[in-house]
């Protein structure tokens, strides 16, 4: 049967040894801080694994009326067996010898001669799409433990897209081809503060959850685990009847075990998406979701990823975005160093975009910025103030560079500024001062804003100094105008540099 309630699967690492242990010995060692990772969960499906340890736990302590995160087992496993009194035996199971109950992460089903084979290892099953089998090699995981199908299970279920006809994605999501997003905020890297941190989160927000979306939910006996449900027809789930926390599925899907005793993955094409919420947008309660003002979506992350232009518009324009709640301040947190967290998979047509990942230290002095959401918050106004200030001396500063690395390149009397000739020298500027954006930014809460002005436009004078340096040694305009297209583009350089950052050219003395 395979059930993680009672059975060993999940293998970690703990203070330097392995074990392999159940579910509810996992969340007790989570909320012991006794994990230091897990064995063979993949850097693409540890988002996933965190919202669904998450969502799991929050839910199983709403479900009992509990505000602490247990640190035993036993507790645990009593709080996941109330979420599935009717179907116990079977919900926490991987693999089943009854297909019309209910498996993890797998509705039952009376149709089972209708699925077809579709995975015989767990990275098949995955949400992966490689270009040529060269990025990351797929059909590797033979044998195919328990594990890996759990961990694969759940990034399918909980974060696929559109992949196809018959193959829809999660709710949770603007668009069959977007992405699921993490904004989080997070003690630190351990597994144990992070998962704990989450569940409190979510059970203080809940009720924000539930007022932000009147009707959208049902506070009480909403379905939680979608797996328990039946899908053999294209009759939809719809989000009213769920509760607020409920982890979804997206697909047909169910294990089985050959006579050799393998696992094979057999799925099912479904005409329309398990729940009905098209319409929303993705923006259906994700506490780890930023939501556009403008149309009310759920964010959408290019494959350009999290830079710094759009964390800061993430974070400070309000106007824009509706914050996550996760990145909110918790009562407790007032005083303490924590961290912005920001991790997306990013999913185009046929492909994939690249794993997004970045954390920011957040300082103590800046944690309070993020507790508000008024106008009264004056922390956070300052923040947004200096970091929209910051964004434009950047964006001016990589005019400057752009234009004279151009007329270096093309000469002064026909300078082509549509020319992609630069853009190497202007991905390295933005590289560079993403970098740094961040630290001097909230650095300003210790610093002073005139501080951390001069230092910031100090940055940009450097780095976009080295840069055009580098261009000039390095690049080859025509030998003929080569002297004329140096110094027209170091007087157009230093003269755009003193225009755009005055406090990096301090105003010399008079000369006698």
């Amino acid at each position: 049967m395979s059930s993680l309630l009672t059975e060993p699967i999940i293998p970690v690492e703990s203070r330097g040894e392995r074990a392999v242990v159940t579910l509810p010995h996992l969340l007790a060692q989570l909320g012991r801080d006794d994990v230091d990772s897990f064995v063979g969960l993949a850097p693409h499906q540890a988002q996933s694994w965190y919202q669904f340890l998450v969502q799991l736990g929050a839910l199983a302590l709403f479900r009992a009326g509990r505000e602490q995160v247990p640190d035993d087992r036993s507790t645990w496993r009593q709080l996941l067996f109330r979420l599935t009194p009717d179907s116990a035996d079977t919900a926490w199971s991987l693999v089943t010898d009854d297909q019309t109950q209910p498996a993890l992460l797998q509705p039952p089903t009376a149709l089972l001669p209708a699925f077809k084979p579709a995975a015989d290892t767990p990275d098949r099953l995955d949400v992966l799409v490689t270009a040529k089998n060269h990025d990351r090699k797929l059909a590797q995981a033979k044998g195919g433990d328990l594990h890996l199908w759990l961990y694969a299970l759940v990034t399918l279920q909980t974060t696929q897209g559109y992949s196809g006809r018959g193959q829809p994605g999660v709710v949770r999501m603007n668009g069959g081809l977007s992405s699921r997003v993490l904004v989080d905020r997070r003690p630190g890297p351990r597994w144990g503060p992070r998962v704990v941190r989450g569940v409190r989160m979510l059970l203080t927000r809940r009720q924000e959850i539930l007022r932000a979306a009147p009707g959208l939910f049902r506070n009480e006996g909403g379905l939680a685990l979608t797996w328990l449900r039946s899908w053999d027809t294209d009759e939809q789930l719809q989000v009213t009847d769920l509760d607020p926390f409920f982890i979804e599925v997206c697909r047909r899907v169910r294990l089985a075990s050959t006579a050799e005793g393998q696992v094979s993955a057999f799925v099912r094409p479904a005409r329309l998406t398990r729940i009905s919420g098209r319409h929303l947008k993705g923006n259906v309660g994700d506490p780890w979701a930023p939501v556009r003002r403008k149309d009310g979506a759920a964010l959408t992350v290019s494959g350009s990823g999290f830079d710094y232009r759009r964390v800061q518009r993430i974070l400070f324009k309000r106007r824009e975005f509706q914050r996550p709640l996760a990145l909110k301040q918790l009562p407790w947190e007032s005083g303490t160093d924590s961290e912005i967290h920001m991790a997306v998979l990013v999913r185009g047509q046929g492909k994939t975009e690249g794993l997004h990942e970045r954390i920011i230290p957040l300082p103590k002095s800046c944690s309070a910025a993020f507790e508000l959401e008024g106008d009264a918050d004056e922390d956070a106004e300052t923040l947004a103030t200096l970091s929209e200030d910051m964004v434009e001396f950047a964006g001016e500063t990589r005019k400057v560079l752009r234009r004279a690395v151009l007329v270096y390149l093309h000469g002064p009397e026909q300078p082509r500024f549509t020319s992609p000739h630069a853009s190497g020298v202007v991905r390295s500027y933005d590289r560079l001062v993403d970098e740094r954006f961040f630290r001097i930014l909230f650095s300003s809460a210790r610093t002073g804003l005139d501080r951390a002005n001069l230092e910031w436009q100090e940055s940009l004078r450097d780095i976009a100094s080295q840069l055009v340096r580098h261009a000039w040694e390095r690049m080859t305009p025509p030998s003929t105008r080569r002297e004329k297209a140096r110094a027209v583009s170091e007087a157009l350089f230093f003269a755009g540099l003193r225009k755009h950052l005055p406090l990096a050219f301090p105003q010399a003395e008079s000369k006698e």
